[in-house]
């Protein structure tokens, strides 16, 4: 990578950074490019050459969260542990990554409907890739003798589909609020540990 090259993608970095701070404080509506190219301290036009609009340094705001979460559940898979505290740790950092995008002010039901489109490529990549972590979990776990080796094989994206609806839950839960707090994370993250009881059992030879 030339210099020239690694300084555009050092500032880009930093701008994500201050993106997703200002995003958190004002929320998208009340955000504007002026803010940020402010709090990176730069013209609002060198912004602009990064990111052509607001929605589209939003979406890399969104994307470098969702790729974060990615890189720690994998490092939860390489660790080594039964299959079913891999499905119990992923469980939690999911929920911890939904919530984070909560607290950046980004996933209410005002803003998940007002940027639809945003949210809906970033949920889908996302759920792609969630399918395939679950996958490979209860792989090991079929490998292992740790789950039957005979379950249907339409079990991890069922159990992804009840995940899905919890955290549906959840964005109608928190509605109008800027942030999760303690005793909702409480109870979702129960819930979402409640369902991973009732499928393993299921998945128990």
């Amino acid at each position: 990578m030339s210099e020239q090259l690694a300084k555009e993608k050092e500032k880009e970095q930093q701008i994500l950074k201050a993106a997703r701070q200002i995003f958190a404080r004002y929320g998208f509506s009340k955000t504007t490019m002026e803010d940020i190219a402010e709090d990176v301290e730069m013209g609002k036009a060198s912004l602009y050459y990064y990111f052509p609009t607001k929605e589209s340094l939003f979406k890399a705001a969104m994307m470098s969260e969702k790729d974060e979460f990615v890189r720690k559940v994998g490092k939860i898979l390489d660790k080594q542990t039964s299959a079913t505290a891999k499905l119990y740790s992923y469980v939690e950092e999911r929920l911890k990554f939904f919530q984070e995008l909560v607290n950046l002010g980004t996933l209410t039901v005002h803003s998940f409907l007002e940027k639809k489109s945003i949210f809906r490529n970033l949920f889908e990549e996302l759920g792609e890739q969630e399918l395939t972590i679950v996958k490979n979990i209860i792989n090991e776990g079929k490998i292992s003798g740790e789950f039957k080796s005979d379950m249907d094989e339409r079990v991890p994206e069922v159990l992804l589909h009840v995940l899905h609806g919890l955290r549906l839950r959840m964005v109608r839960t928190i509605a109008g609020a800027s942030t999760m707090d303690n005793k909702t994370y409480r109870e979702l993250l129960s819930e979402m540990l409640l369902t991973i009881d009732i499928f393993i059992s299921g998945l128990k030879p």
